[in-house]
């Protein structure tokens, strides 16, 4: 099923706005790294796209499952952890993110 309410509200702010596909992805990886700093206790200055969520924000297993659920629950997009295992990068977050709102959402 898509999320045609999501849809249509991102279509409709890009298109009021005249944001670009480029715009939207400043606006994606906002949303991520807020969302990392939230889960995590992080300033996001502290978070740049080369940041490894083990080795540099010291994400342990279950704050990185934490950091999927409450991804999930920002974007409205299902995020099996067959799907997420191997994301390591904030910038690897943000890629597979962007991947998922292109495609129809079956949540």
């Amino acid at each position: 099923m898509i999320d045609t309410h999501l849809v249509a509200s991102f279509k409709k702010m890009f298109s009021q706005s005249g944001t670009t596909s480029e715009s939207m992805n400043v606006i994606v990886q906002q949303r991520v790294i807020k969302v990392i700093a939230d889960v995590l206790n992080r300033k996001e200055t502290e978070i740049s796209l080369d940041s490894s969520l083990r080795d540099d924000l010291l994400a342990s297993s279950l704050d990185q499952m934490t950091l999927f659920i409450a991804l999930e629950d920002e974007f409205q997009r299902s995020m099996p952890p067959e799907e997420v295992t191997g994301l390591a990068t904030v910038k690897a977050i943000i890629d597979f993110i962007e991947r998922k709102l292109q495609a129809p959402s079956l949540t």
